[in-house]
This record gives structure tokens, sequence and C-alpha cells, in this order.
């Protein structure tokens, strides 16, 4: 596999009907894309962000920190920024920020949304998260 590669990222899933639609990913803290702004998934124009939900289910243990960020703008932490989730310490983390009306995907076209971990210090020998964005539409009216 290819090194320092930018992600491809797949199509938005756009589904008419007004229910609930996920993003999820299980990210390892040896996954080699993740620390180039890895591969999640694609938002589609118009969506609105309802939920992000970080779990950790394997403590991270770098031997300095753990930063994990996930966004779709240039610092990838508009939806996570560094900070709101310790990857050192398990648990469920419901983060507020890049919900409600900051939330709408205003764009024309899909917007990649990126996952980073880079942690400082030793590198990690262990760690396990769940990533899940909900989001409502992905269609423009």
């Amino acid at each position: 596999m290819a090194t320092n590669v930018t992600p491809t990222f797949p199509p938005a899933r756009r589904d008419p009907r007004q229910v609930p639609n996920t993003l999820k990913r299980i990210l390892n803290y040896n996954d080699p894309d993740i620390a180039l702004a890895g591969f999640f998934s694609s938002l589609p124009a118009g969506a609105v962000v309802t939920k992000v939900l970080v779990v950790v289910l394997t403590t991270f243990n770098a031997g300095g920190t753990n930063p994990f960020s996930l966004g779709q703008n240039g610092g990838h932490n508009d939806r996570v920024a560094v900070g709101d989730v310790n990857l050192a310490v398990a648990g469920a983390y419901d983060i507020e920020r890049g919900v409600g009306l900051a939330a709408i995907i205003n764009s024309t076209v899909d917007v990649a949304i990126s996952a980073v971990y880079a942690p400082t210090g030793g590198a990690a020998t262990q760690g396990k998260a769940l990533i899940l964005v909900e989001f409502e539409g992905g269609f423009l009216s």
C-alpha cells in the first residue's frame, strides 16, 4: 500500500426520506492512514450533523499524548477538536461541537470528513475507538 497518499473518499450516501443516517468507523492505533487526515467518509451537501459520538473501546497508550480530531475543515477539527476526547480513558464521548445550525453542510457538493490520530512520545501499542457521525438529510431543497 502506498504511503503519504491523500485518501480517496467515497461518494456521500443520500437518503431522501427524513430519517437519520450514520457514518461509522472503527479507529485502531495502527491504522496506516490515520496520521494523514485518514479516511472517514463524505457528508452530502445539505446534510445536518445531529450527533458525533466517540467510544473508546480499548485505551490508547502512546508515550506522550493521544490527540484525536475529526472534521471537514483544514484542521480536521470542526466536529471533534483535540481535547474533546481523551483516548487514554475508556468511555463514551458525546461531542456537541459541530451540531445544530453550525452542522449544516453548506455546500453544493459532498464534503469529505477526516479523522486524525497523531500521538506524541513513543508509539502506541494498543487502542481502539468507534467513531459515529449521525446526520439528517443529504438532499438539497
